[in-house]
Parts: C-alpha cells; structure tokens; sequence
C-alpha cells in the first residue's frame, strides 16, 4: 500500500493540472493514478467511496484520507508540504484573496467558460461552440486584466497557489479565444511569465494534452 499521496485525474484535465503544477512546485513525492471521466471510471463503487462526487482530481493522502475538489486539494497541499507561506499566505487578508481567486476560477473560468465550451465537444455532442460562451470567455479575460492591475500575480504581489489554478484554465480557453499584449496588456505578461515556467511547460506539454489538442482541433470545424 502507497505511503505517497495519490492524486486520481486525467492529465487531459485543467483541474487536475493545476493540482499537478502545484505537488511539483512543493516537490512532493506522490503517486498518480489515471482515472478517465469519458470511460466512467469515475462513476465505479470503488471510486465513489473515495468522492461521492465523482469528480477529478481526487487525492488520498498518506493516512488514506480523501479529499475532491482541486482547490480543497490545493490548499491541503500547500497546508501540509510548503516549507513556508509563499504559495498560500499566512496573511488573512492575502489568504483571501487567494481562496477568491480560486473561487473565480473555479466558477468562472472553469465551469462557465472551459466545461461550458469543452465537455460537449468531447462527449461528441456538438462540433461547433455557441457565441455566448466566447462572450463568456472575453467577460473572464476583462475580469483577469482588472485583478491584474492590483498585483503582478492573480492574487497578490507574488506567485501562490491560485495563479497555479488559473493558468490552466487560460491556457485551454487561450486557443479559442487569443489575447495579445495590446488588448490586455497585464494579462498576457502574467501568462507569458506563468508559460515560462518549466512546470507549466511540462504540464501542459504532455501526451494526454497534445492528444486533447489534436481531437478538439479535429472535431471544432472552425479551429
């Protein structure tokens, strides 16, 4: 039985590769375990013991404990492996604005604009994607360039765990919607320093990424 922490996702996941970007950040030694929503591993008796949500990532950590959500998961990691505060501030104030923007990713980014676009093409329901999400997505980006005119980082003056969050779910709605530095200026340097990352790179570079890329670009008839 692992004594690592056990992160369940897919790495075709934004969720779960925020989680990913984040363990590596810490350097936590964990073990990864591919669980593929599209062939309803996560709808399994075994699974849903672990998250009655069904949902990815999932961590079980070292006692065997469970936990879902990415920023539930989030937190826990940079709580019970950061050698010190500077992902996730012991400040009050900075720790809000931290758990704000998570949950601005989450519901806005995330559900609104990522799911809302993505889930329907990969369950071949639809290949094309309707105006209102893009509206959607070029509304967050206004939303990321005003949070960006308070601190060089999503949250505050340096890097924590939400920039982590956010950036991948920008990465994904990026192809649909690009940005340059002339329409948001402060939003496209925080994403180019975030794709500069070696982390991120290797993140957002692997197999199960480039096999998304290509299936989305293969079923979206006006990409």
């Amino acid at each position: 039985m692992s004594s690592k922490p056990i992160l369940y996702g897919t790495y075709s996941s934004p969720t779960v590769n925020g989680v990913l970007m984040i363990l590596k950040a810490l350097n936590v030694d964990f073990e990864f375990r591919e669980v593929r929503p599209l062939k309803k591993e996560n709808q399994t008796e075994d699974f849903l013991k672990k998250n009655p949500t069904a949902t990815i990532p999932t961590l079980e950590t070292e006692d065997h404990k469970f936990i879902g959500d990415s920023h539930a998961i989030a937190v826990y990691i940079a709580e019970r492996y950061g050698k010190d505060d500077s992902l996730y501030p012991k400040d009050p104030y900075k720790r809000a604005k931290v758990h704000q923007l998570q949950h601005f990713c989450n519901s806005i980014l995330f559900t609104s604009c990522v799911k809302a676009a993505y889930a329907p093409v990969f369950a071949r329901q639809t290949n094309t994607i309707p105006e209102e999400i893009y509206k959607r997505i070029e509304e967050a980006f206004r939303m990321l360039e005003r949070f960006l005119e308070q601190n060089r980082w999503v949250a505050c003056e340096r890097l924590t765990i939400a920039d982590f969050n956010c950036i991948t779910s920008v990465a994904s709605l990026y192809s649909l919607r690009p940005f340059t530095e002339k329409t948001h200026p402060r939003l496209y340097d925080w994403f180019q320093r975030m794709m500069a990352m070696p982390i991120v790179v290797e993140t957002l570079s692997s197999d199960a990424m480039t096999a998304s890329k290509r299936f989305l670009q293969k079923q979206l008839s006006h990409l």
